[in-house]
C-alpha cells in the first residue's frame, strides 16, 4: 500500500488502544493541520484543532464570514490531515463537521491565540464547529536511520520483499 511521500508502508497492526492513544498524543503536540469539507470543489486549509479525547471529538474556530462556514453548513462530512514529518508519522481523519452554539464549550477553548482572530470572546463573528472523529488512518515510520536503510537494501535485493519502515492502522471511533 502506499503511504507518505511514495514510501510503502507495511500492513502491522498496532492494537487498536495503542493507536489511538499515539493519535490523541499527535493530536495534542502538532497543533495545527489541513481541513476540508467533503464537497469535490473544497479546499484544504489550516487549521488549528482543540482535542476532546473523552469524547472523541475534534474542535475548530473560524468566522461566521469564512468560506469554511459556509460551506459547512448545517453540518457536511469532513476530513482533517495531521502530518508530523518529524516523527514520520502522517494521519487523515473524518467526520461530520457542524456548527455549535455551545458557549460552555467555547469558554474552555478560548485562548489568546484565538483572540488574536477575534475582537473578544463575545464576538458574534466566532464559530466554533465540532467534528466527532469517526474513523482515522495513521501511518508510522521508523524513526531509526539504520533500521530504513536496512529495509531499503533488502527491498532493493528481493524485489518480493516490501520495506517494513513502519504501521499502519485504521482506527474506528
Amino acid at each position: 500500500m502506499a503511504g507518505a511521500q511514495g514510501v510503502n508502508m507495511p500492513a502491522t497492526t498496532r492494537d487498536q488502544r495503542d493507536a489511538r492513544a499515539e493519535l490523541y498524543a499527535k493530536l495534542s503536540d502538532v497543533r495545527a493541520g489541513m481541513l476540508g469539507v467533503g464537497k469535490s470543489q473544497s479546499r484544504m486549509r489550516p487549521m488549528t484543532h482543540f482535542l476532546d479525547d473523552e469524547k472523541a471529538v475534534l474542535h475548530f474556530l473560524t468566522s461566521r464570514k469564512t468560506d469554511l462556514a459556509a460551506e459547512v453548513g448545517q453540518g457536511s462530512v469532513s476530513h482533517y490531515c495531521l502530518v508530523d514529518d518529524a516523527d514520520g508519522y502522517y494521519a487523515w481523519i473524518t467526520g461530520t463537521l457542524t456548527p455549535n452554539e455551545d458557549a460552555t464549550r467555547l469558554d474552555t477553548l478560548w485562548n489568546p491565540v484565538a483572540g488574536a482572530w477575534f475582537s473578544g470572546r463575545d464576538d458574534p463573528d466566532i464559530l466554533l464547529l465540532t467534528m466527532p472523529m469517526r474513523e482515522a488512518e495513521v501511518w508510522s515510520s521508523t524513526d531509526s536511520t539504520l533500521q530504513f536503510g536496512i529495509e531499503i537494501a533488502r527491498a532493493n535485493l528481493d524485489p518480493d520483499k516490501e520495506p517494513d519502515v513502519g504501521a499502519h492502522d485504521v482506527i474506528r471511533f
